[in-house]
């Protein structure tokens, strides 16, 4: 009995695919083709008509006597002014006209860099001239103090200290480095910070060398001053003249007073 029950099934499922069959319609293929890709073919449209074929004529009646306009009418999509068409060429030129905003708005962007990178002091640290030479040149400025008096006797620092050198000194160079500041700080244009750079440089250079000679005219008048000081109570030395020791000191002490 299960073997009867087999083989009718397979005798079933063997009637069902050879039941299925492939069905070519060419007014169905020839219309694709018409819609998609290929030219408005006048010999392809089916079902065609003919007069020694009755059969014929009422499958063409009932296609194209319901439409007889339709073809003469080209309703590819894809023709040269078909909706398709349109759409492709409208996106091709939207696709050009977001390039050139993009392209435009590209180079707004770099003049904005640059601009930005011209004034901007947030980027001027990083300036090449800057960073080469400049920054080099005016170090001493972020260290006032330790660069005042480097290799300078005890006794020089204590004068200068004392008589006032030292806090003129001070006032000048902290103008110098607030000037400094404000030129890598305030947002302007890079050819206007480098040149603020190099006056600031060149004052502090002549500075450096006015303080440099107060310290050496000091140094030096401190020593002849104590060399005087031990002839004078030396008795058994000879000494120059009192009255010309006092003048050179008057010399130098005059000559100093000048540089302030």
């Amino acid at each position: 009995m299960k073997k009867l029950y087999l083989l009718v099934g397979c005798l079933f499922l063997f009637i069902s695919a050879n039941a299925q069959k492939k069905i070519t319609d060419k007014a169905i293929i020839h219309q694709q083709e018409r819609m998609v890709y290929a030219q408005w073919d006048d010999d392809k449209f089916d079902p065609e008509w003919s007069w020694w074929k009755p059969s014929s004529w009422t499958a063409y009646a009932m296609t194209w006597l319901l439409h007889p306009n339709y073809k003469d009418t080209d309703r590819r999509p894809l023709k040269a002014g078909g909706e398709q068409t349109q759409r492709l060429a409208l996106a091709t030129a939207m696709q050009v006209t977001s390039d050139y905003y993009k392209k435009q708005s590209d180079t707004l962007r770099n003049i904005a860099l640059a601009e930005f990178t011209n004034y901007s002091s947030t980027v001027a640290f990083a300036d090449p001239l800057y960073q080469m030479y400049y920054k080099k040149e005016l170090k001493p400025l972020d260290d006032i103090v330790k660069n005042a008096f480097t290799g300078v006797p005890a006794k020089v620092v204590l004068y200068m200290a004392e008589s006032g050198a030292y806090n003129w000194y001070l006032t000048e160079m902290n103008s110098l480095l607030d000037r400094y500041k404000l030129a890598k700080s305030v947002d302007i244009d890079r050819g206007q910070r480098i040149l603020m750079y190099h006056r600031i440089m060149l004052e502090h250079r002549k500075l450096a060398e006015t303080w440099r000679h107060k310290l050496d005219m000091a140094a030096m008048m401190l020593d002849f001053k104590e060399k005087l000081k031990n002839q004078r109570e030396n008795k058994n030395i000879i000494i120059e003249n009192p009255q010309t020791a006092e003048q050179r000191l008057n010399n130098i002490m005059g000559r100093r007073k000048n540089l302030k």
